[in-house]
């Protein structure tokens, strides 16, 4: 309110034309006709404090149409602005030349992921046979092992063990035997019952008989140190191959099938991200159509919000848009708002649920009663020709029973903020002060003459202000100033104030 009455009271200066060199206040004051001097009687009053405010219209809810391509792409066709439109109409159509490219594309790209998916999955079949195959045929080897490991134990070792000693036991009689017949063919030999050759065929059985017994003694010699011992070590090692050829062909196995799952896999994801592609192709294609999600109004983006936003090119037919740029806006009209900005100096004063009256700048005799239902975090700037000017946006809720065709969306108005009252308070019209500096004057009429009196002010609207001193009730002022010098100003206002130090030290 401070920046307004410095505003006001200096126009009043350039219309009342404040310096005049030469003239002393008393005389040129007294001087003044009192026709010529229109008065104020000083009384004490009400008065409302108000914030003015000029913004636009909007929907209180409203149905934003984004552009939902991804990248950049123009305008094909577009619904004149103001066409009433219904639920699920098309609205603007997107250029689609390239997204059908794409599409043809990930078509390809899909089609050869497919097939290899599918020989990836037949190879990953033949290696899950062959790894059956080739684990059934290690764990048969170690079941055979097993069994000539025991077969060799339970049967070929004893078996042998026991016809070695059978030999031995065959040598040892058979040499017995032989003794006892040569000892009988010695006697019957002296006896003279037999030849000397048959003698001689007794002397050799015996020899061999001996050499019989030594070699089934050899043999059990050799079985049990050289080849009983190979024997063993031969099937316990076929036992542990085959095991360990049984454990190799598990892990072999185990690496080829994970090599043919993760190709499968690969492969697998490669068909999903391209049928992802394909797919995420085809809704940007159907992201080309813009249809309308409710029945209403067609109201361009670019023709509503800052004025940053209009500085853009209009929507219109082949303008390139962005990615969630917002080109349609339906509003719902049966329930309208005012936008209104407020200087960063007074945003303080308004409040949520303070009174608001808005005036259409088309119908400007037509106030409607609101109210402030929200006030913006951040402060917009005035752009690159006000970059110094700060703003906060506050919205105003508008009865729900307007016409529709008065109250349209972004069309221009202005609001005065109640942000509160002046109470049983001594006041006069702004227009009859004075300012120059820091010090504030009006112009008593007193006994047919005009004086010059200091005041303090208080609060302030667009035509009244609160005066806490320097005046009383039912003084009379010009509402009207007369002009008068700076230094006559200044004099005036010391002496006023010696005067008033004087009275209060009275």
């Amino acid at each position: 309110m401070g920046l307004l009455l410095v505003a006001v009271v200096a126009i009043s200066l350039v219309i009342v034309g404040i310096i005049r060199k030469g003239s002393s206040s008393d005389s040129g004051l007294s001087s003044l006709k009192e026709s010529q001097l229109a008065d104020f009687l000083v009384r004490r009053g009400s008065f409302d404090i108000i914030v003015m405010a000029n913004g636009e219209l909007g929907a209180k809810e409203q149905t934003e149409l984004r552009c939902r391509v991804e990248g950049s792409t123009s305008i094909i066709e577009v619904l004149p602005e103001g066409t009433s439109v219904q639920k699920d109409e098309i609205v603007v159509r997107l250029a689609d030349d390239k997204i059908k490219e794409k599409i043809e594309q990930a078509l390809l790209s899909v089609e050869q992921a497919k097939a290899d998916k599918l020989a990836s999955e037949q190879d990953d079949a033949i290696e899950q046979n062959e790894a059956e195959s080739n684990l059934k045929a290690a764990a048969l080897k170690l079941e055979m092992s097993l069994l000539d490991l025991e077969k060799w134990t339970k049967g070929d070792d004893p078996k042998k063990k026991r016809n070695l000693s059978l030999a031995v036991q065959r040598g040892e009689r058979q040499l017995t035997r032989a003794k006892e017949d040569l000892i009988s063919s010695e006697q019957l030999f002296k006896e003279e019952f037999i030849s000397e050759s048959e003698l001689e065929d007794d002397r050799l059985d015996l020899i061999e008989a001996e050499a019989g017994l030594q070699t089934a003694q050899l043999d059990v010699t050799v079985y049990e140190q050289y080849t009983r011992p190979k024997e063993r070590k031969k099937v316990e090692s076929d036992v542990e191959q085959a095991r360990a050829e049984l454990e190799r062909t598990k892990r072999r196995n185990q690496s080829k099938l994970t090599r043919s799952r993760a190709k499968l896999q690969g492969k697998t994801r490669q068909l999903s991200i391209h049928e992802s592609r394909l797919a995420k192709h085809e809704e940007q294609l159907a992201n080309t159509i813009i249809r309308a999600s409710q029945s209403g109004l067609v109201v361009y983006a670019t023709s509503i919000g800052s004025s940053r936003r209009r500085r853009g090119d209009p929507i219109a037919q082949g303008r390139q848009v962005r990615f969630n740029e917002i080109l349609i806006v339906l509003p719902d009209t049966s329930q309208m708002v005012a936008q209104l900005k407020v200087h960063e100096s007074l945003i303080n004063q308004v409040k949520l649920g303070q009174q608001v009256w808005v005036r259409m700048d088309a119908s400007s005799d037509q106030p409607v009663q609101g109210k402030v239902t929200e006030i913006s975090v951040m402060a917009e700037d005035g752009g690159w020709l006000n970059p110094d000017l700060r703003e906060y946006t506050i919205k105003v809720d508008l009865p729900g029973n307007l016409d529709e065709q008065k109250f349209k969306p972004a069309m221009r108005c202005s609001g005065e903020v109640m942000i509160g009252r002046a109470e049983d308070v001594l006041m006069i019209p702004i227009q009859a002060v004075v300012t120059i500096g820091r010090q504030h004057f009006c112009f008593i009429r007193h006994n047919g003459k005009v004086q010059q009196q200091a005041i303090t002010l208080g609060r302030t609207n667009q035509t009244m202000v609160e005066i806490t001193e320097g005046l009383k009730e039912g003084n009379r002022i010009l509402l009207k100033p007369p002009a008068i010098s700076r230094s006559s100003a200044t004099d005036s206002h010391s002496d006023a104030k010696q005067s008033s130090t004087k009275q209060r030290r009275k």
